[in-house]
């Protein structure tokens, strides 16, 4: 593999470059240091390693055992490479693992197809020459970065450097064998090199030797820098680069065209700057200076000067000999003694003659020479800048050429001083030598001579900040104004008494109508060195002006000479203003704060543009530099520089507005402006685009500005003009230089880029009352929908091969060639497509781009665009690239419906064979290989089919028996075995696994967990190292988070912790505790014996608090931020804790309170931190956890009170801070507050003081009243929207207060604040509302249950009907009526009681019950003052009154029987006032006692016939019971036990029963009254009961009789108290079966027998007592009642002669049907006589029974 460097000592280069060059992750100082000197002997020996054949064909090959067909291949391959057999076998291996883009079994095919295999030799060729040139590149990086302190590894490059080897000059040497070998390599023909070379290969033969020589060249170059040679070094290689013809002269200069050519220039260039270089020009200065040679290596020496001046004697006939020739020049004039002047100038002027200067600016104006921030080009202009110091040091200008050649030096200066290094020594120099003295005969000279000047200026402002403002304040405060004598007037000057001196008459004004003033009295002289260039006298006046106010002068003059027409402008004039402008543009760059004193002259740049851009041909320079002036301004002003440009006319506009998206597709009102006539007119036609570059440059500079301050809608038409009209067809553009293409279309997508990245990064949306589309809905929609968008597909399907041969082509591996620019551009294509997918609108159709994605190419044989992005993972000369294509494969797992896999086709394996390669690789990039597994772990759940071959999980059988069983084994190639390598414990956070690829590897494996990939979770379990490597982060603590080099680290940690909490909860969660693998059981426990939960319970803590004091946006999405990932990973651990057990993590109370302490700290501290989304977020999840865990762990609070006063600390903090106020924030902590509090209730010593429940009453109220005004309307009441969890909040506030007030005992504490917040009036108004809607039913039905706990308490009953009760809720009920029918109601009879019950009341139809209970509880507690609000809810709701009782009597529905029994409740408390009624409604008393009569008389048959009953709820509810019973066997009935549904309702038919009885006694005689009292008025209460003693019929209804009372106490009552009987020995809850004793509560059978016999006797006395009774029937009523009583007192005395239980049931204890059951009556034993029972204060009434039947029914 790659990258392992040990394995293969002759290839590898790449990785070895990669590891010095510090591409990707710094490896540490010693590894890098091992690795040079192991690697030593490679780079002293350069490519002279590889060494050509040297025995007999095929005898190494012998010993390697290989098949024939590779061997032969090997052999085919090692005549053509002309490379040794073994290295050639090397070679292959290393292609192989490297960039062999198939599998082991298409190898085979390949190698037996002669076509294939000719192919497959042709591409292990160009890896042979990509390894060579990377040595070569390795070379050059040593040498040129072992004096470069800012290189990591500048320490062990410079002990290299100065190891014995190189001191000695191995390295030297082996440069200049290397060199003299490449250019004596003889042309490869078919004979030499087997028929492999054909010219096709010859040609690229040739150019890799020239590249080759090229790389040699440069190393050498930047050697001699550093060093100095031999003498005979220096000889050797003047006459090495003569013989060669400094490059022209090369073996196969016959094959060289055009395409070559400039890299034979480049190799004469080198050998020319090699040349002047090793006369190390600046010790040739120092010696001038000093007067003496004797201190020059070479100069000192009058031999060795001779040999030297030998060689370049035979110079002169070639250009590139002209810089050697003037280099000798001036040599001879300075030299010593063998100088020789008429040599020297011999020699000047056959430079001169040669074209010097022109020679010079070309070699600086190409590549490399020409690329920014290169050692090359920074070399190569300091080379030249020393060569012009001693040049002009030595020569006069004037004397150095005609004007062209005068003209041609200028250029090189200015080149050479737009250098940092240049410009730092120009200024320290200063003017009198050098290239100082040009720069200050321009000045004095200017502005006769202006252009030079002017340039010189430009090119010093261009280079450093200082520079630029020294250059600001010389212009600002020039010393000299020089012109010709003859632009003065005769009669203006006047002579001085000094020598050719004259002064001013009268004011002169250079130009007319101008303030540029030569005030009168100001002294010139006249130039008496007249040269050549002046052909009149000169005038050099002494005046101190600024040279910025000239320049408008002359900007403004171009003006109007424009405003005159086109043809009265000067091409002289326009050039004047281009440098001026040019100049302008260089100081505002690098020296802003002068932008106030040019605004004259910028507002005459947008002139310039607004009258040049409408010329048929306009000036192309001019306007570049007045653009790129204008895009310097823009970054300081962008509106107003916008606003300029607008109104120049250059810009593209629309003349009508952009109302919908389809109207971008016709671009109807976009108009090109002048700008798209230059495009069209000038640019394409010449193809060269700089107006085009300038704009885009422009543009792009002012979108972050405009969409920071929402103006971007101001960009609508360029953007539309470039989606229309530049980006979809600059490709079919004609183009001069190959590498402006790919300029523009980087321009283009930068702006692109730009925009959907602002959108992006937006932390709000900025809301628009306008519909229109915006920008950025412009882009998406062109690029998605348009032609714009397959340019962009297009762009990305360059691939991987046509990258490489466009290095290839570039010439070197520099960053500037055409090779780097594809590469940048195809680099932000994918940024874009990336940024698309995810903007895309879900309400737009699938694009075409989406199309061309995820369907199959139209032509079979094309690769599909998938698998042309998944391949450049085989690039590897920039890993950004492959990178940013797995984030875009990633982006498409995650928002297409296609399987990557199918996309891949054939090349699925090669293609991950090469993904884990480089995953593995030791050199490779960190963040290629982050973004590796980040697409694997989006493939988990997106790409099942992809995930599956590269986890690659193998079965294998473990025996051949028939219960063999399968087990889990990774294969030979898996992603799965990779990752547990990179992740190992021992690598962790050091340079094998840093932080970022560490989190990387455990979000993978966090994937395979969340996404249940059982088979790779089974397999991993297995693995040795597996758990302990998972767990590991959680033993390491954090770094420290503020210092900022280590703020990633910290970052990346986080992430991993969080990942580790998610996977052990996940594993904890899917596996039982104890099947847990016992090595990670081991783990557990460790973790759990050093307090590592309690360390991360702080960590947690801190890092929440940390957040709250940040207000700063993030740039990563809110999802992916550290700290919300650690809460949340947290939480769902800590959760997974509290459901599930692990013994291994046993939290003692300790720990868990310090774990809810810690989220209240953090939570107070996220509630007062800053208001950013992040922080609410946060302060919402941990609000929810802080309640999950007081709900599991409030026994764990050794001070609960404490704990509450925290919380409604948090609560008040929240509501003080407004922008915190958020609803699911204070869900949580109230919901804490309530399950504290209930927690306490039934623990008195526990209980929280008074005063901390007022203030938590205060703080509820407070919650109440500032957020009820935000519920939502009842239309925004949708399942998660923002208006549900404010009603949330209320239903949780609503349930504190109830709890509240259940714990206070006064209402005189809670009351009043209540009454201070107005929160029941608040309360009911919302009630009211949402009733009437049907909508918030939690909240009704909770608000509901909070009135019926205040209305239990005089007071409170008495501020609710003061507030308007009955006003609110009287009517609305209405709303709530349901028909009692439905089948959805019959769901409650599938539920236990319990959940039966809260079923039924957590409905509409519940609340209706509960507005009938709260009514009846207020008639209770208030008594007279609310009858006449019963007596209106009575009014509105009898209908449904009497309703709800008939149809009790048929549906025996726990709804039914619920809504009867809060009615009877009702009826029976309106009862108690029945004079008031009759007068009020006597109609509806006698409706109502009616009904009520013959409810209870149905029940009474119901609960007389136990089977029936039975068999009715089973027929309607028969998936109740799987076994039904047959109606037979009665005779057996009531030996059998009822179902638990049957006795449940019974039991609601008691309550109903004990409520009807307990009304109907209002309309009985007391029956104390009736016994003694003789004159009572019998009218006033009617009998009720029919003088008939059978029992009552379900089947047949008749008049209720006495028969039904007597039977009802009999027949149910009686009997029911026999079933809680319990057998000797048993106990009430030993038996499965369901039992009485266990749902119905003795007490409410004793009150509804006690209430029934009442009822009897009673009426049985208003029967005696009647006077027009006859007297047969009274002495029958005697009879029968006497009997049935008798009857039943033997039955009771039977029964407790037998005896009763001994304990009561659970539900007796705490059930009271009635609060007229004072309790249960007390127990007897079976040894109790009958006396004894008569003697008991419980059982008097019946004695009284007893008594009345002897004593009245005799």
């Amino acid at each position: 593999m790659e990258g392992d460097l040990g394995n293969l000592s002759s290839f590898g280069n790449r990785s070895f470059y990669q590891l010095i060059n510090g591409t990707g992750v710094l490896r540490p100082h010693e590894f890098v240091d091992r690795e040079l000197n192991r690697n030593k002997k490679k780079i002293i020996n350069g490519l002279s390693f590889y060494k050509k054949p040297r025995c007999v064909q095929g005898e190494i090959l012998k010993t390697k055992k290989l098949k024939k067909v590779t061997e032969e291949f090997l052999l085919k391959t090692s005549a053509f490479l002309g490379l040794d057999e073994g290295e050639t076998y090397e070679l292959f291996i290393s292609y192989l693992s490297n960039d062999y883009r198939g599998s082991k079994k298409e190898l085979q095919q390949v190698l037996r197809n002669e076509r294939l295999a000719h192919a497959l030799a042709y591409k292990v060729r160009d890896y042979y020459y990509t390894e060579r040139l990377y040595l070569l590149q390795s070379v050059k990086v040593i040498v040129n970065s072992w004096q470069n302190n800012l290189h990591p590894f500048q320490r062990g490059f410079g002990t290299f450097m100065k190891s014995t080897e190189v001191v000695s000059g191995s390295l030297m040497k082996m440069l200049l064998e290397t060199f003299e070998q490449l250019t004596q390599e003889p042309f490869p023909t078919w004979e030499t090199n087997s028929i492999l070379m054909n010219d096709r290969q010859m040609y690229l033969w040739v150019q890799e030797n020239l590249r080759e020589q090229s790389e040699i060249l440069e190393i050498l170059y930047i050697y001699v820098k550093d060093f100095d040679l031999p003498e005979e070094q220096v000889l050797k290689l003047l006459e090495l680069f003569k013989r060669h013809g400094f490059g022209r002269l090369q073996n196969y200069k016959h094959v060289i065209d055009d395409s070559l050519i400039f890299l034979v220039k480049r190799i004469g260039y080198l050998e020319v700057l090699i040349c002047v270089e090793m006369m190390d020009l600046e010790a040739v200065l120092a010696c001038i200076e000093r007067g003496s040679f004797n201190d020059h290596f070479l100069l000192k020496d009058k031999e060795t000067f001779m040999k030297l001046d030998k060689v370049v004697q035979t110079l002169g006939s070639e250009d590139s000999h002209g810089p050697l020739l003037l280099l000798w020049s001036a040599m001879h004039m300075f030299g010593g003694e063998g100088s020789d002047f008429s040599l020297a100038r011999k020699y000047g002027n056959a430079a001169i003659h040669l074209h010097v200067f022109h020679y010079l600016y070309n070699l600086l104006m190409s590549e490399p020479f020409n690329e920014e921030n290169s050692m090359i080009c920074s070399v190569s202009h300091l080379t030249v800048y020393n060569l012009l110091v001693l040049i002009l040091s030595t020569f006069d200008e004037h004397t150095l050429g005609t004007d062209q050649d005068a003209l041609a030096l200028h250029r090189v200066i200015c080149l050479v001083l737009k250098q940092v290094s240049v410009s730092e020594d120009f200024w320290e120099k200063g003017s009198d030598e050098g290239v100082g003295s040009v720069y200050h005969s321009a000045l004095l000279r200017f502005p006769l001579d202006y252009s030079s000047f002017v340039q010189f200026s430009a090119a010093l402002a261009e280079s450093t900040p200082t520079s630029a403002e020294r250059v600001f304040h010389i212009w600002k405060q020039l010393q000299r104004y020089t012109e010709y004598l003859d632009c003065n007037h005769s009669s203006d000057l006047t002579s001085t008494k000094e020598l050719n001196e004259w002064k001013l008459v009268v004011n002169k004004r250079p130009y007319p109508n101008r303030d540029f003033i030569l005030n009168a009295g100001t002294k010139g002289k006249i130039l008496t060195m007249g040269t050549k260039h002046d052909a009149s006298p000169i005038i050099q006046w002494y005046v101190t002006f600024s040279g910025w106010d000239l320049l408008l002068c002359e900007v403004e003059t171009l003006l109007d000479q424009v405003a005159q027409g086109s043809g009265m402008v000067s091409p002289t004039q326009i050039e004047k203003v281009t440098d001026a402008v040019e100049l302008v543009h260089a100081v505002l760059k690098n020296h802003p704060q002068s932008e106030k004193d040019f605004q004259p002259i910028i507002h005459c740049i947008y002139s310039l543009i607004h009258r040049f851009v409408r010329l048929s041909h306009p000036p192309i320079l001019l306007i570049v530099q007045c653009i790129e002036c204008v895009t310097c301004l823009a970054k300081q002003n962008p509106v107003k520089v916008w606003h300029n440009m607008k109104q120049t006319g250059l810009l593209p506009y629309l003349t009508e507005n952009i109302d919908n998206i389809s109207e971008i597709l016709s671009g109807q009102g976009l108009m090109a402006g002048c700008y798209g006539n230059m495009l069209f007119g000038v640019e394409c036609i010449e193809g060269s685009y700089p107006i085009t570059t300038a704009v885009l440059e422009f543009i792009s500079n002012i979108i972050e500005p405009f969409f920071k301050d929402s103006m971007e809608s101001e960009l609508m038409a360029s953007f539309m003009y470039i989606l229309r009209e530049i980006f979809p067809v600059f490709q079919k553009w004609r183009f001069y230089k190959l590498k402006t293409r790919e300029l523009i279309g980087r321009k283009c997508v930068e702006i692109f880029h730009k925009t959907l990245e602002n959108v992006i990064n937006r932390s709000m949306p900025v809301e628009s009352t306008s519909k229109r589309p915006k920008v950025q809905e412009v882009v998406v929609y062109s690029l998605l929908f348009t032609e714009a968008g397959q340019t962009l597909l297009g762009i990305i399907a360059t691939g991987s091969d046509n990258v490489d041969q466009a290095l290839v082509q570039q010439g070197s591996m520099a960053e500037g060639g055409i090779g780097a620019e594809m590469i940048r551009l195809i680099q932000i294509s994918f940024s874009v497509l990336n940024q698309l997918l995810l903007l895309k609108s879900p309400d737009l159709p699938l694009s075409p781009v989406e199309s061309a994605l995820s369907s199959q190419p139209v032509v079979r044989q094309n690769q599909h665009i998938v698998a042309t992005i998944a391949q450049y993972i085989y690039h590897k000369h920039n890993p950004r690239l492959p990178m940013l294509a797995c984030l875009l494969l990633k982006r498409l797992a995650l928002v297409t419906k296609m399987s990557i896999l199918s996309c891949f086709g054939g090349a699925a394996e090669s293609v991950r064979d090469m993904y884990l390669n480089r995953l593995q690789g030791a050199t490779e990039d960190l963040k290629l290989k982050v973004s590796i597994l980040e697409f694997l772990s989006v493939c988990v759940e997106a790409q099942p089919g992809l995930i599956e071959m590269f986890l690659n999980v193998q079965l294998t059988d473990s025996s051949s028996s028939e219960a063999a069983r399968k087990d889990l084994s990774i294969g030979k190639i898996s992603c799965l075995q990779t990752v547990l390598n990179l992740m190992e414990a021992d690598k962790q956070m050091t340079y094998k696994c840093p932080s970022d690829l560490l989190c990387a590897c455990m979000e993978f494996i966090h994937s395979l967990w969340s996404g249940h990939r059982e088979t790779a979770m089974s397999v991993l379990r297995t693995c040795d190292k597996f758990w302990m490597s998972v767990c590991a982060p959680l033993s390491r603590n954090l770094p420290n988070s503020e210092e900022e080099p280590g703020k990633d680290v910290y970052t990346h940690q986080v992430k991993t912790v969080s990942h580790v909490l998610e996977i052990l909860a996940e594993e904890i969660f899917c596996v039982a505790s104890g099947k847990l693998d016992e090595k990670l059981k081991k783990c557990l426990a460790e973790i759990n014996s050093t307090s590592r939960l309690k360390y991360w319970t702080g960590q947690v803590r801190d890092c929440l608090i940390a957040e709250a004091g940040r207000s700063c946006q993030h740039k990563e999405g809110l999802s992916e931020h550290h700290t919300l990932r650690l809460l949340i990973a947290w939480k769902n651990f800590l959760i997974t804790l509290t459901r599930l057990q692990v013994e291994q993590l046993k939290m003692d109370n300790q720990l868990k309170e310090m774990i809810i302490i810690d989220m209240l700290e953090a939570l107070r501290a996220l509630i007062n931190g800053s208001s950013t989304p992040l922080n609410n977020k946060l302060a919402k999840i941990t609000s929810a956890l802080i309640f999950r865990l007081i709900t599991s762990w409030t026994g764990a609070l050794s001070d609960v009170r404490r704990t509450v006063r925290d919380v409604k600390m948090a609560i008040l903090e929240a509501l003080s801070n407004n922008a915190s106020v958020v609803p699911s924030l204070q869900i949580g902590m109230i919901g804490s507050l309530v399950a504290m509090l209930q927690h306490v209730r039934p623990n008195p010593a526990k209980k929280v003081d008074p005063d901390t429940l007022l203030e938590v009453f205060k703080t509820s109220c407070e919650v109440i009243h500032q957020s009820i005004f935000q519920l939502p309307a009842t239309k925004d009441l949708t399942p998660g929207s923002t208006g549900e969890v404010w009603l949330k909040m209320q239903v949780v506030s609503c349930c504190l207060l109830d709890e509240v007030i259940l714990q206070l005992s006064s209402e005189l504490s809670w009351l009043p604040v209540l009454q201070e917040h107005l929160v029941i009036s608040s309360l009911l108004s919302s009630v009211e509302y949402f009733i009437k809607a049907k909508q918030g039913l939690n909240f009704v039905h909770t608000v509901i249950l909070l009135f019926l706990t205040i209305a239990k308490q005089e007071k409170g009953a008495e501020s609710l009907a003061s507030s308007g009760l009955t006003q609110h809720l009287c009517l609305s009920v209405t709303n709530l009526y349901e028909d009692l029918e439905p089948a959805a109601m019959r769901q409650t009879m599938k539920m236990t009681s319990k959940q039966s019950e809260s079923a039924v009341t957590l409905s509409w139809h519940g609340v209706y019950c509960l507005c009938v209970d709260l009514y009846a509880t207020a008639l209770l507690v208030l008594k007279f003052s609310f009858l006449e609000d019963a007596f209106q809810f009575l009014g509105v709701h009898q209908d449904r009154m009497l309703q709800c009782f008939e149809l009790s009597k048929v549906l025996l529905q726990e709804n039914v029987l619920f809504e009867a029994e809060k009615t009877c409740d009702f009826i029976c408390q309106l009862s108690s006032y029945l004079p008031q009624w009759r007068v009020s409604s006597p109609e509806s008393v006698h409706q109502l006692q009616g009904s009520v009569l013959y409810l209870c008389q149905t029940y009474v048959a119901y609960l007389t016939s136990t089977r029936y009953l039975q068999h009715m709820l089973e027929n309607r509810a028969p998936e109740n019971h799987m076994h039904r019973r047959s109606l037979q066997h009665q005779s057996s009935l009531e030996d059998e036990l009822p179902t638990k549904h049957v006795l449940v309702i019974k039991k609601r038919m008691l309550q109903i029963l004990g409520r009807g009885f307990s009304m109907l006694r209002q309309f009985t005689p007391e029956l104390c009254e009736v016994l003694y009292e003789r004159n009572m008025d019998y009218a006033e209460h009617q009998p009720f009961l029919a003088l008939a003693f059978t029992a009552p019929s379900i089947e047949q209804e008749c008049l209720p009789s006495f028969g039904t009372f007597t039977s009802c106490v009999r027949d149910v009552c009686v009997r029911l108290l026999t079933k809680h009987e319990v057998k000797p020995g048993q106990s009430p809850h030993s038996s499965t079966e369901p039992n009485v004793l266990e749902v119905i509560p003795k007490s409410l059978i004793v009150f509804v027998m006690e209430n029934a016999l009442y009822l009897v006797m009673s009426q049985a006395m208003r029967l005696l007592r009647d006077p027009g009774l006859p007297q047969t029937d009274k002495q029958l009523l005697k009879r029968e009642l006497g009997t049935e009583m008798n009857y039943f007192l033997m039955e009771l005395q039977r029964y407790l002669k037998r005896g009763a239980p001994t304990s009561p049931s659970p539900s007796s204890a705490h059930r009271q049907p009635s609060p007229k059951i004072s309790g249960t009556p007390n127990v007897l034993g079976r040894s109790l006589s009958q006396t004894a029972l008569m003697s008991a204060p419980e059982m008097e009434f019946f004695k009284f029974v007893q008594e009345f039947v002897s004593a009245v029914l005799k």
